[in-house]
């Protein structure tokens, strides 16, 4: 997604400069990020900053609390501090999760109930944000992946499906994902409006990872035969899930002046990707 932000906002003539925690880059290796962050700000003197930073496998989540904590709270409040010790005002759009919630949906923003380390671990990171002038926008989304290494839910379910290979879709989990391509766009009307808070920005309706994947495959004329519909057991992996995801998206659509789209507007133009 950070790759898709960057070459929109580019192509809109923004002015992005970039960086990573990928391996030999000084975001990954430095250890105070605090006196980093503050002498990168005061040399580039950014207007607006947008943390993608994450961890986002829940299972390392959970299983390492440690790198967790570093990566999806404390990068935050450290990033929060060198906006704050900076004097001209910085806009920081933090980007989180879906996974801050649990129970029935469709969830408003203030009832956050988060049942696995990776969402409360981001759920902290949101709460160093607001110390500063900070949009904190809750989502989910899906897209066409570009990392061999790190294969995302509909790559996976594609490359499956093409190899001939049997799946279980989960038919109990349910979550409302944008197309990348949608999002990159609600972002640029965020540093355009500049609105202090948090929202869930994510598709009107909601749909199962199962139907998702089905439709996914009808609208590619997939083979729907290896596509096993099961109940998600949390018996099985080493976090436990959310089974409803799903976001009220309300306050977005009144505060941003905007309709956000259906997720079978956003499955076809994830297909499109793929064709």
């Amino acid at each position: 997604m950070g790759r898709k932000l960057v070459k929109f906002l580019r192509k809109k003539n923004y002015i992005v400069l970039s960086d990573s925690i990928k391996k030999k880059n000084k975001l990954k290796t430095t250890k105070n990020l605090f006196n980093f962050f503050l002498k990168e700000i005061s040399k580039k003197k950014p207007d607006v900053i947008i943390n993608l930073v994450a961890l986002t496998n829940v299972d390392k989540c959970e299983d390492n609390k440690k790198l967790a904590e570093k990566t999806n709270a404390y990068f935050s409040m450290d990033l929060v501090k060198a906006i704050n010790s900076y004097p001209k005002k910085i806009h920081l759009i933090h980007i989180s999760t879906d996974q801050v919630y649990n129970g029935k949906g469709s969830h408003k923003e203030s009832s956050t109930k988060p049942i696995n380390f990776y969402g409360l671990s981001k759920l902290r990171g949101e709460i160093f944000a607001q110390k500063t002038f900070s949009t904190i926008l809750r989502t989910n989304f899906i897209g066409k992946g570009k990392n061999k290494k790190k294969i995302n839910l509909s790559d996976w379910i594609v490359n499956s499906v093409v190899q001939n290979k049997r799946i279980d879709v989960f038919k109990n989990i349910l979550f409302s994902p944008l197309h990348t391509s949608t999002l990159v766009k609600l972002i640029e009307k965020v540093i355009k409006m500049r609105t202090k808070g948090i929202f869930n920005l994510s598709s009107k309706t909601k749909i199962s990872k199962a139907d998702f994947a089905i439709k996914l495959c009808k609208e590619l004329k997939l083979s729907l035969k290896n596509i096993n519909k099961v109940n998600y057991n949390y018996k099985n992996l080493l976090a436990k899930r959310p089974l409803d995801m799903s976001l009220n998206v309300t306050k977005f659509e009144k505060i941003f002046n905007t309709k956000l789209p259906k997720v079978t507007k956003e499955i076809k133009k994830l297909a499109k990707e793929y064709l």
